[in-house]
């Protein structure tokens, strides 16, 4: 070896020294020191996953997502080096479901004997705050900003009805259902509620309240009635909770940690959640565990990740593909498939749902849904071997929907006629100039039932029931989680560490080992979509304007969305 590659061998040698010495170096400096403090706070919209389209990461940027709290909160339960906990709550983009998901692993961590801490500037700015207050209650203690409100102020739900508009505008909503309780064409076809559409959402509303009731009493230590005497005399300013003894203290940040810094031996090295999980993850050991990730409307083809609005699709092909893949895998042992859906079209429903019922006997598969799996969102998880709800996930609407918007009144209120030439006896069947006629609607009430007696019966086949048990229970009506287990459609209450645990008790191993999630689908990078060749890489105003255009041509349930929920307002 001459003088001079000798020379270079020690270069390199030195520089990969260094660089592996830096690495472990990074390494060190993200680890939490003895005595720290786990640092979340909770504001925005939680995604359920990090974004899998490449221009939805390159928009919507990163964020920390569900998982990432589950994970970091299971971890640092068992970290003897975390002393406690800091949630600081402003306004978390989540639904009562997932709001109860995060309070559960906050009341996990404290289990072990830990500390925690909510801090809230204000619960609500005028404005609701049942949600934020909700979700404090699961730390030991409340601080409170001195300017702050805790605007308890009990649950409404308030449901549009654009009936009265569409008739001004001329424009007929020719439509049908199956199922009572299938309220979702009731915004179009009424201007309120109808009976069964009021009893169905005073169900939903009671329900939520009274989780919300007994949540708040376990955490503040009082009874139902006490809190519900406290909900009605709300909204409170902050000296009105304190007296009240909704909240602990009332001070600003550096108030709080003072407060800590005594708390917590006299410091307060406070580690966020984005540098702890850099320094190890709770799932990323074991035996491999699939998460196949079901969000969005169903719809057929690839998923979608709009990365304007954040808004995701559930396609068929790519989760069939997901589950597929996992289910053929023979490293992974279990999967759990995380549905956070309002339903859609049928045929991609039911494509994801074979795939499930494919899987079922092979390879363990559980369901955990998030803040809404109904219709749709139910029809794919009805195969699975078990599924797992929030007691506030909003699910089953096991119905059917459909229809068109007839809009020839509307475009000669504009001077916008139209005439046509045709040939077969229903041709203009799915035209938006004409209603359908007696024949044509006896044909399209056959297509109803034919997919409402699918629906029923596959329900009851994954669930092991009847025909007539499940009818009885569905009809299009939406049940609160709590309420489905005692139906029998779902079998356990809990979110994604529950399921977990059972798909592992599926798979005969031990229900608290630790594993390696793999998440499906896998993101696909900017380069791979260019170079697929079915690739769809229209830029995304163009996917826009195609839905936009379909909307309009054929109204908001048209055939690709008969497995759609009806509108559900926030409810906490």
């Amino acid at each position: 070896m001459t003088k001079g590659a000798k020379t270079g061998l020690i270069i390199v040698l030195v520089v990969v020294v260094v660089l592996v010495g830096a690495g472990f170096g990074a390494r060190l400096a993200r680890q939490p020191s003895a005595g720290s403090v786990l640092e979340m706070t909770l504001r925005e919209d939680i995604p359920e996953q990090a974004a899998t389209d490449p221009l939805a990461r390159l928009f919507g940027g990163k964020r920390l997502t569900m998982r990432d709290y589950i994970e970091a909160l299971r971890r640092a339960r068992d970290d003897s080096r975390i002393n406690g906990l800091l949630v600081t709550v402003d306004g978390p983009g989540v639904g009562f479901a997932r709001t109860q998901e995060l309070r559960d692993a906050i009341l996990d961590f404290q289990s072990t004997g830990k500390w925690a801490v909510a801090y809230l500037e204000t619960a609500g700015e005028f404005s609701p705050g049942n949600r934020d207050y909700f979700l404090a209650t699961a730390c030991g203690s409340i601080w409170l900003a001195p300017p702050g409100d805790i605007n308890l102020t009990g649950i409404r739900a308030s449901v549009p009805f654009i009936r009265g508009t569409l008739d001004k505008l001329g424009i007929y909503p020719d439509y049908d259902h199956i199922g009572k309780y299938k309220t979702a064409k009731n915004l179009f076809t009424d201007t309120s509620m109808t009976e069964a559409y009021r009893e169905s959402m005073d169900k939903i509303v009671d329900g939520a309240y009274g989780q919300m009731k007994r949540g708040i009493a376990l955490g503040r230590k009082l009874s139902e009635d006490e809190v519900a005497a406290l909900i009605d005399r709300g909204p409170f300013i902050g000296p009105q909770a304190l007296e009240a003894k909704l909240v602990d203290s009332l001070g600003y940040r550096d108030q709080l940690e003072d407060g800590l810094k005594e708390k917590n031996g006299g410091s307060l090295p406070l580690m966020k959640v984005g540098r702890y999980l850099k320094s190890g993850r709770f799932y990323d050991r074991g035996v491999k565990v699939a998460v196949v990730y079901g969000e969005g409307p169903v719809t057929r083809g690839e998923s979608d990740d709009d990365p304007f609005s954040g808004d995701t699709t559930m396609g068929s092909d790519t989760i069939a593909a997901a589950i597929k893949k996992a289910r053929e895998d023979k490293s992974i042992k279990a999967i759990v498939f995380r549905v956070d859906s309002p339903g859609g079209s049928y045929v991609a429903s039911d494509v994801i749902w074979r795939e499930v019922s494919l899987t079922k006997g092979v390879k363990p598969i559980v369901v955990t849904m998030g803040d809404v799996a109904g219709s749709g969102g139910y029809f794919v998880s009805m195969a699975a071997d078990r599924i797992i709800a929030e007691p506030g996930t909003i699910t089953a609407s096991i119905g059917v929907v459909a229809g068109k918007f007839i809009t020839t009144g509307f475009w000669n209120k504009v001077g916008i006629t139209s005439d046509a030439v045709q040939r077969g006896r229903h041709s203009t069947y799915f035209s938006s100039d004409l209603r359908y006629t007696p024949e044509e609607r006896a044909i399209f009430q056959t297509w109803l039932e034919r997919i409402y007696k699918d629906f029923v019966g596959k329900v009851a086949q994954g669930r092991g029931k009847t025909f007539d048990e499940i009818h009885a229970v569905a009809q299009g009506r939406i049940w609160l989680g709590e309420d489905a287990l005692k139906l029998g459609l779902v079998d356990e209450l809990g979110g994604l560490t529950a399921a977990i645990r059972s798909a592992l008790d599926l798979a005969q191993l031990d229900p608290e080992s630790r594993v390696r999630l793999v998440a499906l689908p896998e993101p696909k990078s900017l380069f791979q979509r260019i170079i697929s060749s079915d690739a769809d890489v229209r830029s995304p105003f163009a996917g826009l304007r195609s839905r936009i255009k379909k909307m309009i041509e054929q109204g908001p349930f048209s055939g690709d969305q008969v497995l759609m929920m009806p509108i559900v307002p926030e409810i906490l």
